[in-house]
């Protein structure tokens, strides 16, 4: 009788951590938005037409699309104080001449009074539409926790409030993820070794676009590899 209650606990002890997985899982999957529930980030919202954001951007523009079909587009936004330094005619959008960050543009939140409280904002489109949202917020706000700022993001965006570690995180980490149907928000409190002036970050990921964009790479390997697999069968000492 004894060997027998040991088989068991020894069973139960070798499922429960398959249980909590499953448990873990699941609390992955418990937001059923879809792609029309993506929160909107000072205006801008995955999905939007790659027009549409540069429409509420003048001044702003892109480089083609690579060969993925992705262009990207990012901004640096500066108080009004510096921007009194400048040229009236450079008071709006301009290239980046003055924090020093190659493939970013410059505006000031006077201009963009929608940009107040943002330090830098990233956008990636996909075919022509927006993919990918990160706005990173400056330090005039502080978060004691990143379980605090989590609660005041899911409140303000209407979104479920049980959001999880991300998948490379540990306890430790100050970032939190709510994964849904088409898209996963991410809130994160980590330092930016890029600018200290970014004191809390928010990001919106399209799945369905970022699925496809690694369709197409992994597509682009396979053709690489068959190529160089064809040039060694018909290689000729």
């Amino acid at each position: 009788m004894n060997r027998i209650i040991l088989i068991i606990l020894i069973t139960l002890s070798c499922a429960w951590p398959l249980l909590a997985q499953g448990k873990t899982e699941a609390r992955r999957s418990q937001c059923p938005l879809a792609a029309d529930r993506t929160p909107e980030l000072r205006g801008f919202r995955v999905g939007m037409p790659q027009a549409a954001v540069l429409a509420r951007l003048p001044g702003a523009s892109v480089d083609k699309p690579d060969q993925f079909g992705i262009t990207q587009l990012r901004l640096t936004v500066i108080d009004p104080s510096i921007a009194k330094g400048l040229p009236a005619s450079d008071r709006g959008i301009q290239p980046n001449t003055i924090l020093g960050n190659e493939g970013t543009v410059v505006v000031t939140s006077a201009k963009f009074p929608a940009l107040k409280g943002v330090r830098r904002i990233q956008f990636q489109f996909t075919d022509g539409r927006l993919s990918y949202l990160q706005v990173g917020y400056d330090d005039s706000t502080r978060w004691n926790s990143i379980d605090e700022f989590v609660e005041t993001v899911a409140k303000a965006l209407n979104l479920p409030a049980e959001w999880s570690l991300t998948p490379e995180g540990d306890r430790l980490e100050q970032a939190r993820e709510l994964r849904c149907e088409a898209f996963v928000i991410t809130a994160d409190l980590s330092a930016d070794p890029t600018d200290t002036r970014i004191g809390s970050q928010l990001s919106v990921e399209d799945l369905v676009a970022s699925k496809l964009v690694e369709k197409r790479q992994n597509d682009l390997k396979d053709k690489a590899q068959a190529a160089e697999d064809a040039k060694r069968k018909t290689f000729k000492p």
